[in-house]
């Protein structure tokens, strides 16, 4: 039988045979869009060895393990310790942790214009500001201006990313952008049958499968209101989502409505829950079968890895169909 296993780092020094006696569970929550990645462990402290000499200092890293013995362990990255928690009784000291790239400059709001640029540009420019890496394909997309106006870098970001079809994400030292089509047009890794599932709770939106966006705006040069369209062509019959946006020309329209179709267009959503699978990450695809008109590929949208001393090793995802 595998035994679920972790290793825990503080400040780079391995403490796991100091703390495994007192480690409650881990939960790591592994986000695929804009929110950080989070880190909570619990901690029995009938001794008080956190509630004194052993009480971690806010700001200081973590980083974790997680998986099964003999096999290869999850990296969950590294995290600044944000929050300390007391709870009692019994006595429970709760250490939360935040992706280490999602500092609070990242998270303090700002206002800031961007002229005659691009959305890579931007990009560069915001992560060269936290002293990150940009990592991912970004299309030359001109752009007369964009405002930032009192949003944190971490929201501005994310709305950019949303707005041109791409998820947006820091995680460690790299600031991460990825198609979004791409990552749904993706293989699956896994097949999941029903009763490889604990859970499944999936619910179907038929009312925003569309066969087509079209994007209306208006051309100062030309003087006249321009139209781009992106079709889904896998959708025979359906309604056409027509919005109005800013848009600097023809090719940023086209972006922006095959972003917008891309979010429009799923149809099933849910969560399923499953003994603990350390290669289950947020931005994957899967496999689901035998469960009838549900059965197809899902992408991962979040994956919660949680090991308990009373349940063991379980992993929670949240999916959507593609």
């Amino acid at each position: 039988m595998l035994k679920p296993i972790f290793q825990l780092f503080y400040e780079k020094k391995n403490i796991t045979k100091d703390v495994s006696a007192y480690v409650t569970s881990i939960e790591y929550t592994d986000v695929e869009d804009g929110e950080s990645d989070e880190l909570q462990i619990m901690f029995e402290d009938s001794e008080c060895l956190w509630q004194g000499a052993w009480i971690p200092t806010k700001g200081d890293c973590l980083e974790a393990h997680i998986g099964y013995d003999l096999s290869k362990l999850l990296n969950c990255g590294v995290f600044e310790i944000d929050e300390l928690e007391y709870d009692t009784p019994p006595d429970v000291v709760i250490v939360k942790g935040l992706a280490t790239g999602i500092k609070k400059p990242f998270r303090q709001k700002n206002s800031q214009g961007y002229e005659s640029t691009t959305l890579k540009q931007i990009a560069l420019k915001v992560a060269k500001k936290h002293n990150l890496t940009l990592i991912g394909d970004i299309e030359d997309i001109q752009v007369d201006r964009i405002t930032q106006n009192k949003e944190s870098d971490l929201t501005f970001l994310s709305r950019l990313a949303e707005e041109y079809g791409y998820v947006f994400k820091v995680t460690d030292k790299n600031l991460v952008f990825y198609d979004v089509q791409q990552l749904r047009g993706a293989k699956s890794t896994h097949i999941f049958y029903k009763s490889d599932l604990s859970r499944i709770n999936l619910r179907e939106k038929t009312s925003q499968k569309y066969k087509s966006v079209q994007v209306s705006y208006y051309d100062p040069k030309k003087k006249k209101t321009v139209k781009a369209s992106a079709r889904n062509e896998s959708v025979k019959k359906g309604d056409t989502l027509k919005i109005t946006v800013r848009c600097s020309n023809r090719k940023q329209a086209v972006q922006k409505a095959k972003a917008a179709l891309s979010t429009a267009d799923t149809t099933i959503q849910g969560s399923i829950e499953l003994v603990g699978n350390p290669y289950l990450v947020a931005g994957l695809n899967i496999e689901l079968k035998g469960i009838g008109h549900f059965s197809g590929k899902y992408h991962i949208k979040q994956a919660r890895h949680v090991i308990d001393r009373n349940t063991g090793y379980k992993t929670y995802c949240e999916v959507e169909s593609c």
